[in-house]
């Protein structure tokens, strides 16, 4: 079986007629309402509930959250025994990310490089690699850890500030490039 991709997790619910509130762990929310092919899955903290494939037949922006309409989930109490679940897909069904773009789950793994601002040569340091990434609203941040060949031994997040912090993403060579300083 292809590896499943976490699209949102159900933290809540909205209104009388099934709506949830979703956090969603991508950009495009029209994927959500592209893709045939959807698991519920339950959450890690869910105790009752059994995987299911679902449509999701709209998605929209709700004050400063995100709501989904589920096809089948038509009142509250159905609402409700979702939440908690997430929203999974195979990961050969999200469409192909642009030139421009990156899928966060590509990113884990890639190895953390910046030139050492304040030496004489500039000479490059390797940082670690990228353990996951979190969304903390105002902007994404790389949670970097230590790796053998890192500079120390100390786990760093970098905010995911493209041009100003992320300087490079090289996928072939699977690294980042930040300008940030080792001691911060």
């Amino acid at each position: 079986m292809a590896e499943l991709i976490t699209l949102a997790q159900v933290v809540g619910v909205h209104g009388i007629k099934g709506w949830v509130k979703i956090r969603p762990f991508l950009e495009d929310l029209d994927i959500l309402t592209s893709l045939a092919r959807i698991q519920l899955v339950p959450g890690e903290k869910v105790r009752i509930g059994s995987t299911k494939t679902v449509k999701i037949d709209a998605v929209k922006q709700q004050g400063k959250g995100v709501i989904a309409h589920v096809e089948g989930i038509d009142d509250r109490s159905a609402a409700e025994e979702v939440r908690g679940f997430l929203f999974q897909t195979e990961q050969d069904n999200l469409p192909p990310a642009e030139l421009d773009e990156i899928y966060w789950r590509d990113l884990v793994g890639m190895r953390v490089f910046c030139c050492e601002p304040d030496s004489d040569d500039k000479g490059v340091v390797v940082l670690g690699q990228v353990d996951y990434l979190l969304d903390t609203g105002a902007n994404d941040v790389l949670v970097v850890k230590a790796t053998d060949d890192s500079v120390d031994d100390r786990e760093r997040l970098i905010p995911w500030l493209v041009d100003s912090v992320v300087t490079k993403i090289d996928t072939e060579s699977r690294s980042v490039w930040v300008s940030w300083y080792v001691d911060a």
